[in-house]
């Protein structure tokens, strides 16, 4: 029977397309985008931004990127670790993101104390068959709703709290189906977040100051990026209904696993494994140029046309987690003895930027993935990790969208689309009306 129905579908394809010239002549914004490129305007934040560029003339003019959170450049966020060693910079930005406020040193213990401690620990953790962990994921924050005695209440401290009950599960969830054995706490409680992290991801392996700081520093750029990008958008779309905050979050992580949306970092690692395998750091420039146009070609690397890690819808100049997380890598690859390949990655950024210009006429920079999935190699990490974790550092902004939709804007989210089908009235009516008039 089911193959009898996917073939009746496929038959039916024709009458499910839509004619592309469609969406311009009923001036529909494919993906909420305008003609000039920038997003439709559907909402207003005072969480984070995210400039890459001005208006002119209704075009864009390229501009350095920056990502504010808060008021508060990510430059400065980052920074602000290396001169006070007390700043948990993961815990120091996400707190910024859900409260509006810089923590003082109080609040800021009290904070990393209930995203290490407030997780669920009546869950019992189990073995999926999914492959997928961004799956399980999804199952094992629903099951925090069974859980919860009053899961449905509207009041935003209590979202809050219960988000945060969220994102202290999290990675204690990815960890125990990770490793196939329940983790029922956090391993390391005098260290940060971060840090406990890298001690699960990587199986209690020791790790140095610098290891620590990259993934610090990864999991803070990570933690948001506006109210826009897919899954936040899709939080906030669910928050509108007026629905609990599980299922809100389970829908982020659902976005998230889409390809287009959070799998970039992965991607990026295959595309570096190629460059790393084909060449060196006697490589010239022009074999570099030569690989960029193949991938273009969809002679080489995934044959997607694709260069993974280069460009971005908001940023044309810099992105700035990219520039600040390059730094870091540097750093680490210098210690694990990994310079050439750093090196070799730097060289081919901006081969693929030059080719990008030459072959489709536009500006582009690398984007943060770029440098990330270099980064979870040099830290020992898995590629199956590499979206989980990215889910559990987007958390901090995922809860806090949702408590500003619930404060702020309590009208449903409800577009609109045109009508471009047929009519049609039943054959058995057009016989019986026939013959009634008959």
């Amino acid at each position: 029977m089911s193959t009898s129905l996917k073939a009746v579908y496929r038959d039916c394809l024709p009458d499910n397309s839509i004619a592309p010239e469609l969406y311009s002549i009923y001036h529909v914004k494919q993906g909420l985008r305008n003609e000039n490129g920038t997003g439709v305007k559907v909402g207003l934040t005072r969480i984070c931004d995210v400039v890459g560029y001005e208006m002119v003339k209704n075009h864009k003019k390229p501009i350095d990127g920056e990502l504010i959170f808060r008021g508060y450049s990510i430059k400065d966020l980052v920074a602000m670790e290396r001169l006070d060693p007390k700043i948990r910079g993961y815990e120091t930005a996400a707190f910024l993101l859900i409260f509006g406020k810089l923590p003082t040193e109080s609040e800021l213990s009290e904070f990393q104390y209930a995203i290490k401690h407030h997780f669920s620990s009546s869950l019992v953790f189990e073995t999926y068959r999914t492959k997928d962990l961004l799956n399980a994921m999804q199952i094992e924050v629903l099951k925090l709703y069974g859980l919860d005695e009053n899961p449905d209440t509207d009041t935003l401290d209590d979202r809050m709290m219960k988000g945060l009950c969220i994102l202290s599960s999290l990675p204690l969830f990815v960890f125990s189906v990770y490793s196939h054995k329940k983790i029922s706490s956090y391993p390391l409680p005098h260290a940060g977040f971060a840090e406990n992290v890298l001690w699960m991801a990587r199986d209690h392996q020791p790790y140095s100051k610098q290891e620590a700081r990259v993934l610090d520093v990864l999991m803070m750029l990570h933690a948001d990026h506006g109210g826009g990008n897919n899954s936040t958008f899709a939080d906030v779309v669910i928050s509108s209904t007026g629905t609990d905050i599980y299922s809100c979050i389970a829908a982020a992580i659902g976005s998230l696993k889409g390809p287009k949306h959070g799998g970039a970092a992965g991607k990026v690692g295959q595309q570096t494994s190629t460059l790393i395998r084909r060449f060196n750091r006697d490589t010239t420039d022009e074999e570099l140029l030569a690989f960029a146009e193949d991938i273009l070609d969809k002679k080489a690397s995934d044959q997607s046309g694709l260069i993974y890690g280069i460009g971005h819808a908001i940023y044309t100049k810099s992105d700035p987690r990219c520039l600040l997380i390059k730094e870091e890598v540097r750093l680490l690859a210098q210690e694990k003895g990994e310079l050439d390949t750093f090196e070799l990655m730097e060289r081919f950024e901006k081969a693929a930027v030059k080719t990008m210009k030459k072959r489709k006429g536009v500006n582009v920079c690398a984007n943060v993935d770029y440098y990330s999935g270099f980064a979870y190699h040099l830290l020992g990490i898995e590629q199956s990790l590499f979206t989980p974790l990215f889910a559990i550092s987007r958390c901090a902004g995922w809860i806090a969208h949702h408590l500003e939709n619930r404060q702020n804007n309590r009208k449903l989210i409800r577009p609109a689309n045109i009508y471009v089908g047929e009519h049609h009235v039943p054959e058995v009516l057009l016989a019986a009306r026939a013959k009634e008039a008959a």
